[in-house]
């Protein structure tokens, strides 16, 4: 029994330090401040649906459409790939993307759509392979964002994070939570599966 305990503790510290590491290691290139972001070329907004499970509006979505115009609007970037899940012609989050961003002004011209980002690490991937970018501006919440970061590094790309606003914890509990998996999952990826 003591064995098995001393086990999972330190499974859970391991899962902790892998945790700290992604903050730590990326931090320096997390931005919540308009003024303060660099300008990049292009935005990539990371993909999530409009609509929670019950039909409600899901925040993280429109907070991220709402960051990607200001950054367009305020010459922060010039185009904003919108990367997602297209996986039946029912489900298509790009273009649920795009049509926000033209709901809140920015021109169809300036949106590029990623139709293969069924996952942060394949969204991050595309950049590079699709649109031939090396260097970009990412769009999400800010703890997703390191994650993000943590990948864009690892492929040896130049990224920064534009942080939405922070939602309540009461709005992104159980988001945050699957994000500590999340990013186990994306280091065994990189360094495991890749």
């Amino acid at each position: 029994m003591k064995k098995l305990k001393r086990i999972i503790v330190s499974i859970l510290a391991i899962m902790i330090a892998i945790n700290i590491w992604m903050v730590a290691s990326t931090k320096d290139q997390m931005f919540s401040s308009l003024e303060k972001m660099p300008y990049n070329e292009v935005g990539l907004v990371l993909g999530t649906s409009n609509k929670n499970r019950n039909g409600t509006e899901n925040k993280f979505f429109s907070e991220r459409m709402a960051t990607a115009a200001q950054l367009l609007k305020n010459g922060k970037i010039d185009r904003i790939i919108v990367s997602g899940d297209n996986r039946t012609k029912y489900y298509n989050e790009p273009l649920m993307m795009e049509t926000a961003l033209i709901e809140l002004g920015v021109p169809k011209e300036k949106i590029l759509l990623d139709t293969a980002g069924f996952r942060t690490i394949e969204s991050i991937k595309n950049v590079e392979k699709q649109f031939g970018l090396k260097k970009f501006t990412i769009i999400t919440q800010e703890f997703h964002g390191y994650r993000a970061l943590f990948i864009s590094n690892h492929l040896h790309l130049n990224a920064q994070v534009m942080s939405t606003h922070r939602l309540p914890l009461k709005d992104s509990g159980n988001v945050r939570i699957r994000e500590f998996f999340a990013r186990i999952k994306a280091l065994a990826d990189l360094y495991l599966f890749t």
